[in-house]
C-alpha cells in the first residue's frame, strides 16, 4: 500500500526532530528513500519548518525550527 504525501511528510518531519541530521540519516529513520526526502525537504524549507544549518557539495545538515515543531505537534494530536 502506497503512503500518501501527508504520511511521508509526517514521518520525515518527525525524523528531523531532535539533533541535526543529514539527508541519509533522515531517510534511514523515516524509511523513505533519500531522493524523496530531498524533495520534501525543499517543501519544508520553503514553509519554514526546517533550516539548513550547513551546506557543502557533499553534505547538507538540517534541523527543525520552532514552526516545524508546532506543526509536528499539531499532526500528532
Amino acid at each position: 500500500m502506497k503512503r500518501t504525501y501527508d504520511k511521508i511528510r509526517k514521518s520525515i518531519l518527525a525524523a528531523i526532530d531532535g539533533p541535526q541530521k543529514i539527508i541519509n540519516e533522515i531517510a534511514r529513520v523515516s524509511k523513505v528513500n533519500w531522493k524523496t526526502v530531498q524533495r520534501h525537504l525543499t517543501y519544508f524549507k520553503g514553509m519554514g519548518f526546517i533550516e539548513e544549518t550547513f551546506s557543502s557539495p557533499y553534505v547538507r545538515i538540517f534541523e527543525i525550527t520552532e514552526k516545524g515543531k508546532q506543526e509536528l505537534k499539531e499532526w500528532k494530536s
